[in-house]
């Protein structure tokens, strides 16, 4: 299906120059994402696939620390969590994201998460 539609097929070819996303992935955030005009921002995109933090609260209370809302396209984060594990190692710009984050003493979890949503706000630049 992607090699019939032209755009569709270039769109597939930029998301693969990003280091870490192969073709399986590209295709995979190009079947997950939905018609642009309707997202406005590379946060938009963030919110509708669930990269986004969530916190918990009640009243004045804060419970624990926040995480991931996971409110949103769960096969879209499963796309991106294998991509966000190896530019981790071979793309430098993000490497030292992950370095930077490592420095504050965060969670390896919790770098991923930062780095697939990295990933995601690079792939709205590219398409």
């Amino acid at each position: 299906m992607v090699s019939e539609k032209e755009s569709l097929s270039q769109d597939c070819k930029n998301l693969q120059s990003i280091p870490g996303i192969g073709k399986i992935t590209a295709i995979a955030i190009l079947a997950e994402i939905p018609e642009f005009p309707s997202l406005e921002s590379a946060r938009q995109l963030a919110s509708y696939a669930g990269l986004t933090p969530s916190h918990r609260t009640s009243g004045i209370s804060v419970r624990g620390k926040s995480c991931l809302s996971k409110i949103g396209s769960s096969s879209l984060r499963k796309a991106l969590y294998f991509p966000a594990i190896t530019p981790k190692n071979h793309n430098p710009m993000l490497q030292q994201f992950a370095q930077k984050l490592e420095k504050k003493g965060k969670h390896t979890m919790v770098i991923i998460g930062a780095i697939m949503r990295k990933l995601l706000h690079i792939c709205f630049g590219i398409l």
